[in-house]
Formats: structure tokens, sequence, C-alpha cells
């Protein structure tokens, strides 16, 4: 049995607006009601839309493809404050870490509040999905690689009082986020397996931990899709020797698997630091200043919105020395860097 349904919402407004009006819009004619599927479903406080994002033609969400480059990936690091964004190349050896180019990275501090709200746990995150397209596209990047599995975490809840981490609950949010506006942005979502990535990224690559990690999820991603069913790549001298006195590699270390043992019993520090802004700074400080560890800080998007974005700057003394001079940090005077001619 079919019943009619007549629902008087109020008008909604932004994307979900656009979508819902669209969705009417096909609905209502009835030349095109076989289109796409809908489904509805209404509870006491709720009204449940169910529907292929692809299906709508006009979607908000959609952009234009771009033609990919063979051996180029963009990797996604999940850590519980922190995610890493990496753009990685490689054409001639997948396997191999020293023939992998960083192209470009972002490392996203999230900082929500405690007491954030399910709905602005969403809202920071989708910045962040934004944010990893955009990165994708600039560089063409045909696939992002996520590590698969997420780990075990201890909360797998909505739990308000870990709100401000990255949980089991907000990792699951993230990934089907990013599926669905990738999907319309004409790029893939891989899963790898990422175990020992963040050893074999901080080592290999010049990048802070969850972006260095990130590295070594896309370059593991370049080789799965070139055919490589080992992930894990070559054990280099070179990326280890730097960590024992006289540069040589115990001859006992065959494998990565020995090195992450070697370097968590002997507790030698080799996360490489993230970028962060000092405790103090005002909020004018913040966007767009050069001077925190040769990043620019630029916010996720409103005012009120968590979550910091650092992206990496050319070393220019000249304008760090105005922008520090802006700050009221020191006397407002110009030191030219410049040779005299």
């Amino acid at each position: 049995m079919t019943r009619a349904a007549v629902l008087h919402v109020s008008r909604m407004t932004g994307n979900r607006g656009i979508i819902m009006r669209q969705l009417a819009q096909i609905c209502a004619n009835k030349a095109e009601a076989d289109r796409i599927n809908v489904s509805f479903s209404i509870s006491d406080t709720h009204v449940s839309v169910t529907f292929d994002p692809m299906d709508l033609p006009h979607h908000p969400q959609r952009r234009r493809p771009v033609a990919p480059i063979k051996g180029r990936c963009l990797g996604v690091d999940l850590n519980p404050n922190w995610i890493g964004i990496a753009a990685a190349a490689n054409t001639e050896d997948p396997g191999a870490v020293d023939k992998t180019r960083l192209l470009e990275h972002a490392p996203v501090k999230l900082d929500m509040p405690k007491d954030a709200s399910a709905e602005l746990v969403r809202e920071t995150l989708g910045a962040v999905c934004d944010r990893a397209i955009s990165m994708a596209r600039k560089h063409r990047c045909g696939t992002i690689v996520l590590e698969r599995g997420l780990s075990k975490l201890r909360s797998s809840g909505r739990s308000r009082s870990l709100n401000r981490l990255l949980n089991y609950w907000a990792r699951t949010v993230f990934v089907q986020m990013l599926q669905r506006r990738a999907r319309l942005a004409g790029i893939d979502v891989l899963e790898v397996w990422a175990g020992y990535s963040s050893t074999i990224g901080n080592l290999a690559f010049d990048a802070p931990d969850a972006c260095a990690s990130a590295t070594e999820i896309a370059r593991r991603g370049i080789a799965r899709l070139a055919g490589i069913k080992d992930v894990l790549p070559a054990l280099e001298e070179g990326c280890v020797s730097r960590l024992w006195k006289n540069g040589k590699v115990p001859a006992e270390l065959g494998s990565w698997q020995d090195v992450h043992r070697t370097i968590k019993a002997a507790k030698i520090g080799y996360r490489r630091p993230h970028p962060d802004v000092p405790l103090g700074a005002r909020g004018s400080d913040v966007h767009g200043t050069e001077l925190f560890c040769g990043h620019a800080v630029v916010r996720l998007g409103r005012r009120r919105r968590p979550g910091l974005l650092f992206r990496l700057t050319s070393a220019r003394p000249d304008a760090a020395v105005r922008a520090l001079a802006q700050c009221g940090r020191m006397p407002c005077w110009r030191v030219s860097t410049r040779k005299s001619e």
C-alpha cells in the first residue's frame, strides 16, 4: 500500500538546500521519475533522504575531472589530533623510497573543543576533505590513498569527551565523506596496509610526522597501482644510517620490521615535529603568518570553525623580518639581505 505524505519543512540553505531542491524538481517531473532512485524515511524528529550523489547532474560538490598523471598519488594519514596530506610522485621504481618525490604536503591540526558537537566534527572533516581533493587536483593525482583498517581506538562512539580527537567514529565519517566527494571530482580512493608507514616516512622524507607517513602511504598506493604486491619498500641503508654515530647500519637489520623494533627498543626519537602556533598568538597573527617553523597558517574555513592548515613556505628573510615588524615584536626597520651592487 502506498500513502502520499505532504511535509511542511523550513527552507534549507547551503549545499543541503541546493540538493533537496534538485531532488524535488527531478521527482516532480513525471518524465524523469525513473531517472534516479530516492528513498525517504520519517521519524519523530528527522527526515532521512537517501540517494546516489552521482545521479544529480548539478551537485554543488561536483568538480570538473582533471587528467591524472601516471605515477602520482595523494596520501592521507589520520592521527588523533593531526591529519597529514601529501602528494607524491614516482615514475621510476615504486618500490624504492629514494625514487619517490614529495610534491607538496600540508599538516592539518584539528584542535576541536572538548564539547564539539557531531555537526561541528562533520563540518571540520568536510573542510579537510575539500583541501585534500584540491591538492590532488592541483598535482593531477588520480587516486587518494588511505590506510586500511584505521586501527582500534578506545572510543568507537560519538563521545563528547573525545570529540576533540579523531576517534574511530570520526575516522569512519571522514573516510565515507572523502569517498563520496572524491567520486564527484573523478578521483578514486584506495586503501592500503599502512604498517611501519610512520617509521619509514619519518626516516625517508623531510616533512612533519603525519605528512611523512602520508608520503609513504602515497608511495604504497603508487606501488599497488603498478601491480606490486609487496607494499613495503626495499630497505635502503641511506635512510637509516643517520641514526647510528658511525653511519653504518648493523648487519642484523635485514628488514624494516627489524629497524622499527630496534628504534623502539633504543627509544630513539625519529618523528619529525609538527609546526604549531605559539601560545598566546592573536587571531590576526595566525592567518597567513610565515613564522611557525617555515609554515604559513590557513584556517579551514570560518573564523569560529576549529582547524588550522599549515603550508610550507619558501625561505624569504626579508618577508620574515617585515612580518615580525608588523606584529610589533621588534623595531620597525627593514633588514635587507640583498648584496650591494
